[in-house]
């Protein structure tokens, strides 16, 4: 593999067809819903400083009984919005994924492209494309489900047997713990590297999720070699462009203004390295 010709030739796939850039800035989207430092900076305090106010009894009642109710429901409210936020960036960013991937190879085998047939090129694989991403986050539900259920049981234990409870029992329960972190944990991580490949497998061959995570595994055991390769270019060009581009990331982070920007130069990154992989597995399987 002509791994300077590939990497050229990405470059040029994305400068000349800068739609690939937009479906990349889509995909960045999936790093911004999770979480947000706003707050209403409204504190309300009865009798303090120099307001001579000072509330009826009943007053005091309401604001003791109702006030935590209503911060309970406001944190549940806010929490369900940011959920409802978060599971609609990673829908559209995975869609947008399938688009770069098929309107890279489009491009590459001299078919016109564009963001509305790449993005429906996606869209069609929608429910394959989320299947495969929901896989490689199995395992951290299931330790993070586990870690609740343990820390409840412990919770119990506390309740029933006090000081005492932190003896034996509970370290059983810590081991499983730590023992199911080392089988999912790995898990997960080897999901997350096929994932690439199962996407291009969805997308390009038009395979089902595990049919796609089949052939990820084929493609990638008879190319393990160039692959690893590939992927330590990537990591060196990260590294390259992440001290390049440190000042400047920080001042655009910093300034409000500069987020449209910041953002930008993100789905630049993320529009090339996906057209760097579209065109090696096209290599790989003779697309």
């Amino acid at each position: 593999m002509d791994y300077s010709s590939l990497l050229s030739r990405a470059w040029n796939i994305v400068w000349e067809h800068k739609f690939l850039i937009l479906l990349g800035v889509l995909v960045t989207l999936s790093g911004i819903g999770g979480g947000s430092g706003v707050s209403s900076g409204a504190d309300f305090e009865w009798g303090y400083g120099d307001f001579p106010f000072t509330p009826p009894p009943e007053m005091l009642d309401w604001e003791i009984t109702a006030l935590p109710a209503l911060t309970v429901v406001a944190v549940i409210l806010f929490v369900g919005l940011a959920l409802v936020i978060g599971i609609a960036l990673w829908v559209v960013s995975t869609i947008a994924r399938g688009g770069l991937i098929a309107g890279a190879s489009a491009v590459d085998a001299g078919t016109p492209s564009s963001f509305a047939q790449a993005w429906s090129a996606g869209w069609q694989k929608g429910w394959r494309l989320l299947g495969i991403g929901v896989l490689p986050a199995l395992p951290g539900l299931i330790l993070l489900v586990a870690g609740l259920g343990l820390a409840g049981v412990f919770a119990g234990l506390y309740s029933l047997l006090g000081d005492s409870a932190v003896l034996p029992p509970n370290a059983g329960l810590v081991a499983i713990l730590a023992v199911l972190a080392c089988i999912l944990v790995p898990i997960a991580l080897v999901l997350s590297l096929l994932r690439t490949f199962a996407n291009r497998a969805c997308v390009l061959e038009d395979l089902g999720v595990f049919e796609s995570y089949r052939r990820g595994v084929s493609v990638l055991l008879e190319n393990v070699g160039p692959a690893l390769i590939l992927f330590l270019l990537q990591v060196a060009i990260s590294i390259g462009l992440g001290i390049a581009l440190f000042l400047p990331n920080i001042v655009m982070a910093l300034c409000c203004v500069l987020w449209p920007v910041l953002l930008l130069v993100q789905g630049t990154m993320a529009a090339y390295f996906s057209t760097v992989w579209t065109l090696a597995w096209r290599e790989w399987t003779g697309g």
